[in-house]
């Protein structure tokens, strides 16, 4: 037999064993991640114990649940009405500005235009 034959033989020896011990670590990785998953609790059984903890919560903690809630209420409509407030708070500090140069008129600024006013409209051309 030759030195090549020889080496071939070896080589595939080798080969076979690194084989056998790969598929040993799948077959062990796959025992593993089987048993683990039916050992712990199933994802149905997990969202009934989240549910009854809530369920729980919720019914000792009535009053701070419910004024969260009232809160997130008052939030969400303020934003959603953000617009019409705001222009109401702007309608308001508008009219007092022009309520403000109405009495600076009235009381001794300008008298133009408000002798203009009465004035007939033939004379004021």
């Amino acid at each position: 037999m030759s030195d090549l034959e020889r080496q071939l033989r070896e080589d595939r020896m080798l080969r076979d064993a690194a084989r056998a011990l790969v598929l040993a670590d799948v077959a062990h990785l796959k025992r593993e991640v089987d048993h683990e998953a039916h050992s712990g609790p199933d994802l149905t059984t997990r969202a009934h114990d989240l549910g009854d903890d809530a369920r729980d919560y919720l019914s000792g903690h009535k009053v701070q649940v419910g004024g969260v809630v009232a809160a997130l209420i008052a939030a969400i409509a303020l934003w959603l009405l953000r617009e019409p407030l705001a222009a109401i708070v702007r309608d308001l500090f508008d009219d007092d500005d022009e309520d403000d140069a109405a009495e600076t008129e009235q009381a001794g600024g300008d008298d133009r235009s408000v002798n203009e006013q009465k004035l007939p409209a033939e004379t004021q051309a």
